[in-house]
């Protein structure tokens, strides 16, 4: 967790950069990790249930509530800490999407598992973990992959990340791109997040790797890569007007967070009401189409229910679970064409969808 902390609010420009490079290196050169095996998923299970035990809720008012658990507390670790109440001071330097820290990528690096302590291995050789990492390599594998197919063709490529949480594969694979060569007036890439503060945490990042650093995009040069703070529904920002269909959009950790046709539901396992109002999965389908030029790329997951998904939901964490069906025919009807699936874990499948070219 050091490590995380360290890249998103750490002053190391050196530290941030080796960090990186091992993380590249084990993304692009190292095997592709494997899901979690039966004894795992026993744990997970036995974990659950202890969980359930231990767990209680604090009300602190009407609409505010703590989670209080011993055998986390104990523990001390920033993971544990964060399913607790993920807006503490102590958390703070974290950035947080689908998964509650970018902790698990960081275990792919074989110098940082080499020191990880035994809560390090216990939270993120998990179930969820495992399969976290795995839907990383390939998210970033699929993202280095159809940007430099582009690249090769003679063609410019413009890529986007729609949530600071799925940043990273992007820094990665932008980072990848101009070490191969490629040439960085081509390549133009934007991480979004309606978060401000996981933007921040975003800039902070880019401004220490030196490919970012040196090619940050600006309106004059018209290339390279940036973080801004943009509410994916509301359009592209004042900067990007004009230029908002993108290549290759990446939207990993995100849709499971949207009510609509699904396999199951936290709120329907609890008996609780869903929200009234609010966006739904179709309007985000219809957003990533909207973002994406004809004949351009989607990168997306599946979600399915497992004992370390009701870990999370324990904690007041709130998803929706779609089958790999149900993903295609959400996004078949804006257009999207299912390519193929990249590779598939115990909770996730990594999906590739094309826009069909206009006619």
């Amino acid at each position: 967790m050091e490590a995380v902390a360290a890249l998103y609010h750490g002053e190391d420009a050196e530290l941030s950069t080796a960090i990186l490079a091992d993380l590249s290196h084990r993304v692009f050169e190292g095997p592709l990790v494997e899901p979690a095996g039966p004894a795992p998923q026993f744990m997970a299970r036995l974990s659950l249930r202890l969980l359930q035990a231990t767990t209680r809720i604090d009300h602190a008012g009407p609409a505010e509530r703590t989670y209080r658990n011993r055998l986390l507390e104990r523990s001390g670790h920033p993971y544990a800490l964060s399913l607790l109440n993920s807006t503490t001071e102590a958390t703070s330097n974290l950035v947080e999407g689908g998964d509650p820290m970018n902790g698990p990528y960081m275990m792919l690096a074989p110098g940082i598992r080499a020191n990880g302590n035994r809560w390090d291995r216990l939270f993120f050789n998990s179930v969820q973990g495992r399969d976290v990492q795995r839907r990383f390599i390939l998210e970033t594998r699929a993202t280095y992959d159809a940007a430099l197919s582009i690249l090769q063709s003679g063609r410019p490529v413009r890529l986007k990340a729609v949530a600071a949480g799925t940043g990273l594969s992007l820094i990665l694979a932008y980072d990848k791109l101009i070490q191969s060569g490629c040439d960085p007036a081509g390549i133009t890439a934007f991480i979004t997040d309606r978060d401000a503060s996981n933007t921040r945490k975003t800039k902070h990042l880019l401004s220490k790797l030196p490919t970012t650093r040196e090619q940050r995009y600006t309106c004059n040069n018209g290339y390279g890569l940036a973080a801004r703070t943009e509410d994916l529904f509301v359009g592209a920002s004042r900067e990007d007007a004009g230029t908002e269909l993108f290549d290759l959009v990446t939207a990993v950790g995100i849709l499971e967070y949207f009510e609509g046709t699904v396999t199951g539901t936290t709120r329907g396992r609890l008996g609780l009401s869903a929200p009234s109002g609010g966006y739904n999965d179709a309007d985000l389908a219809a957003r990533l189409a909207a973002l994406t030029q004809p004949g351009g790329q989607v990168i997306i997951n599946t979600y399915r229910q497992h004992a370390s998904i009701r870990i999370l939901e324990l904690f007041g964490k709130r998803f929706s679970y779609r089958s790999r069906k149900e993903v295609e025919a959400l996004l078949g009807r804006h257009g999207l064409q299912h390519v193929r699936c990249a590779g598939s874990g115990n909770i996730y499948d990594v999906e590739i969808f094309l826009k069909n070219p206009s006619p």
